[in-house]
């Protein structure tokens, strides 16, 4: 069964990584301890135990395992000195934590001519009229961009635009959180980025 945890799905059936639906490389073995590490969370792992699962019946050194979880935490833009991820257990090993998703949150785009209200899931904003956020203005091209709502966060990426996309004067390279208050340029329209926060939520951060 696929999992999802911030903007990203594991599907074990499929030895994907999808980042909005976007495949992210990892290795295989980077897969495969990715996948024991969600598998067992919120469980630590030790370092034996992966090593074994990993490669059975093989020495391997230490810092094999490592490489991988550096390679996955890459993959996920995950900072070892503070994770959202994968926490490393001193001495012991690792683990799989999702982010804590706070309350319940409803998210807005507001334009000149235009609000949006999005919920979860994937919104294409450009200049085709079957575009999720449709933008008839001059420098927008057809599919401008791609804005996610995943687990309580929101992301935009640029889709080889010819004018880019921005969150404040900053080019989108890649994929990029967005907060409440962000200014998002897509070509000549200015869009603000509005997220408003309920009392309570019972929402979990790993599904």
């Amino acid at each position: 069964m696929p999992v999802r945890f911030g903007p990203f799905v594991l599907d074990p059936d499929t030895r994907e990584l999808l980042r909005a639906g976007v495949p992210v490389p990892l290795t295989p073995k980077a897969f495969e301890l990715l996948s024991l590490l969600v598998a067992h969370r919120p469980k630590a792992m030790a370092k034996s135990d992966l090593q074994e699962r990993l490669w059975p019946d093989t020495f391997v050194v230490e810092k094999n395992l490592a490489n991988l979880v550096g390679e996955i935490r890459d993959a996920l833009g995950d900072d070892s000195s503070n994770p959202q991820f994968i926490r490393t257990v001193h001495r012991f090993g690792y683990a799989f934590r999702g982010v804590s998703p706070g309350p319940a949150a409803s998210f807005f785009l507001k334009w000149q001519h235009g609000r949006e209200r999005l919920g979860e899931g994937a919104y294409i904003l450009g200049r085709d009229p079957d575009a999720d956020v449709f933008l008839n203005h001059t420098g927008v091209s057809r599919r401008h961009a791609r804005l996610v709502i995943s687990t309580g966060q929101a992301t935009i990426e640029d889709l080889g635009s010819k004018n880019g996309t921005f969150v404040g004067e900053r080019r989108v390279e890649g994929s990029q959180a967005l907060q409440d208050g962000d200014v998002v340029g897509i070509g000549s329209v200015k869009l603000m980025f509005f997220v408003v926060q309920a009392q309570t939520s019972t929402e979990t951060d790993v599904q």
